[in-house]
């Protein structure tokens, strides 16, 4: 007897746009999903099972170009209350860039 599948399926059929330039928050319920869909597309993820394909621009992701276009918060994260959210992502450019990319170059990220 029991279940065929002990398995939990957390996110199915999940599908998304996002526009280059634009700061988007992803926003729902306690229990949604919300943290579990930004694991798995940040590559993340490290119990369980990940299944299927997750696609950008149509294209399968590559972890290595992904992390280079999306930048992702936490939900622990710790934020300053005494910074603009501008200089948090500013900040966040210069941990996550090279050291050999320039100050104006970071901005734009």
């Amino acid at each position: 007897m029991g279940a065929k599948d002990d398995r939990l399926k957390l996110l199915n059929g999940v599908s998304g746009s996002l526009r280059p330039g634009i700061l988007t928050a992803l926003m729902g319920v306690s229990g949604a999903g919300k943290t579990t869909l930004m694991d798995v597309l940040a590559g993340r993820k490290t119990g369980g099972y990940t299944e299927g394909n997750i696609t950008i621009n149509g294209y399968p992701k590559q972890q290595e170009a992904f992390t280079r276009v999306l930048g992702y918060c936490e939900q622990n994260d710790i934020h300053s209350a005494n910074i603009t959210v501008y200089e948090s992502l500013v900040f966040s450019a210069w941990l996550r860039l090279p050291p050999d990319v320039d100050t104006p170059t970071r901005k734009v990220f």
